[in-house]
């Protein structure tokens, strides 16, 4: 799995977690939500300043989003 995978799979979950559609997280960071989406697909790389906004919007700590996640309990 690449970086761009995991976090993208990483700000989708966290996202959803918070109950925020792809929309309100890029208001919230200011950014749009075509690229919210192409992020959350890993289709584009996103910069670390992006990172570090959409971390503060979902109240997260930026390596949490770079972590692969883990499904054991």
């Amino acid at each position: 799995m690449t970086i761009e995978e995991i976090a993208g799979e990483n700000i989708r979950r966290f996202r959803q977690k918070k109950g925020l559609s792809q929309e309100s997280l890029a208001l919230e960071a200011k950014m749009s939500r075509p690229y919210i989406g192409e992020i959350e697909r890993a289709e584009k790389t996103i910069s670390i300043d992006r990172l570090q906004k959409i971390a503060k919007v979902l109240e997260v700590d930026v390596w949490i989003l770079l972590k692969p996640y883990s499904y054991k309990s």
